[in-house]
């Protein structure tokens, strides 16, 4: 997960936001037409089913343009799909790439005459993608499908159905490489920041700080919250406090080969440069030393990525630690280390549990030194035990460890204005 030093977007652009939904689900209304003579509603033919597998059939055999784009069906928005759809597997690099009708598309379930028909989608990204091209990567997409009046049907949208979707069928995507990072943006992501250059400050802050630690971040940049949603899987309410969140794109937890990192957009852009970047830092901390895919401790997870992505702030603990120490100096300091619930997605008082974490690291920092901290982090990520890893790194208990960061919280507190 990333840190979350969120802050709400402007009003007017609220306002923007809420006026381009608006204008999509006007022209959604009626995705195919294309200025021509056909009916608004077109009826399902009772061969539905035999149909849809014979098209995905196409979708999955094509090699060129013009036979996705003529598979995707004849209505204007099924056209539109295919091409955006097509020059996206290109960027990416995609083979392997197979649709396999699973059910549906045979009923009608919005006003507009359209079906939803589920498939199971596979393919295997390129390598020059940063995608994961050792995994072939399998995904239950909910196709949005118009009837033709030759009884066949347009593809006209996707969605996940119950993990995550196929990032070339989220939008149109481009691959930027530079040196040490890879950017895969969706519809032009996020342009407000610097993605690239920060990715290599990231990369320099989680090599200075973890010897050894080396490898390329790969960042994915969607242009909106809804696809952020939709790439990594989750609903739109379980994203609302991320900024970013390092996972991998088949949502599979054996490994962290594949890892990316997802910005969601509607948070990241509003940042200032120093906040993105810590966020940038933090997630390029846990796909560079490997935390996705482990058991370990979540206030370890996560505080010591803030330990590597705060290691050179020079921002006052107000700011770095507003959140936590304002707990505190009302009465409310933490009587335990903060447990995996307390980084939940949509967790009450989120910001506040990754800087109680990130103390604790700050205090183990000042007391022992970076490198009794860093192999405290690599032994608890490697698999040993919370209390091995503590008494071998520091001699310290659980208990004497939160006895100390009690004591510290309350002493920084006193120090904040």
């Amino acid at each position: 997960m990333a840190e979350r030093r969120l802050r709400p977007s402007p009003n007017v652009a609220a306002v923007v936001v809420l006026a381009l939904l608006a204008g999509s689900l006007l022209l959604w209304q009626r995705p195919w037409d294309g200025g021509t003579d056909e009916p608004a509603v077109v009826p399902i033919g009772a061969d539905a089913s035999s149909r849809l597998t014979s098209q995905l059939r196409d979708l999955s055999s094509a090699t060129t343009e013009q036979q996705f784009v003529e598979a995707t069906g004849d209505l204007a928005a099924g056209r539109d799909f295919g091409r955006r759809t097509w020059a996206s597997l290109v960027a990416v690099g995609a083979t392997e790439v197979s649709l396999r009708y699973i059910s549906g598309g045979d009923v009608a379930d919005r006003a507009d005459g359209t079906a939803r028909m589920v498939a199971e989608v596979a393919w295997r990204p390129g390598p020059e993608s940063g995608l994961g091209s050792d995994t072939l990567h399998r995904s239950s997409v909910a196709f949005r499908v118009a009837p033709q009046t030759d009884g066949d049907f347009s593809i006209v949208d996707a969605a996940p159905r119950t993990t995550t979707l196929p990032i070339w069928l989220a939008g149109r995507v481009a691959v930027e490489r530079t040196s040490g990072s890879t950017v895969v943006t969706v519809d032009g992501g996020d342009d407000q920041l610097p993605v690239e250059s920060m990715a290599a400050t990231a990369r320099a802050a989680v090599a200075s700080a973890v010897p050894g630690a080396e490898g390329e971040l790969v960042i994915v940049s969607p242009r909106t919250q809804d696809q952020m949603a939709r790439i990594v899987g989750q609903g739109v309410e379980d994203v609302r406090q991320i900024a970013a969140v390092t996972t991998r794109l088949d949502r599979s937890t054996t490994s962290s080969g594949g890892s990316v990192i997802v910005l969601n957009p509607a948070l990241f852009a509003t940042m200032d440069r120093r906040a993105a970047q810590v966020v940038l830092s933090h997630e390029g901390t846990h796909l560079l030393t490997g935390a996705v895919g482990t058991s370990a401790e979540s206030w370890v997870v996560e505080g010591f990525a803030d330990y590597v992505a705060l290691r050179d702030d020079s921002a006052p603990l107000s700011v770095s630690a507003g959140q936590v120490l304002a707990e505190v100096t009302a009465g409310r300091v933490p009587t335990s280390l903060p447990d995996a619930a307390a980084f939940g997605a949509t967790s009450h008082g989120l910001g506040a549990a990754y800087e109680a974490a990130w103390m604790a690291f700050r205090l183990l920092d000042e007391r022992y030194g970076r490198a009794d901290v860093v192999d405290f982090y690599e032994s608890v990520l490697g698999g040993t035990r919370l209390s091995t890893a503590l008494r071998d790194s520091f001699g310290l208990t659980v208990q004497q460890l939160t006895a100390e960061w009690r004591d510290y919280l309350t002493k920084s507190a006193s120090t904040v204005s």
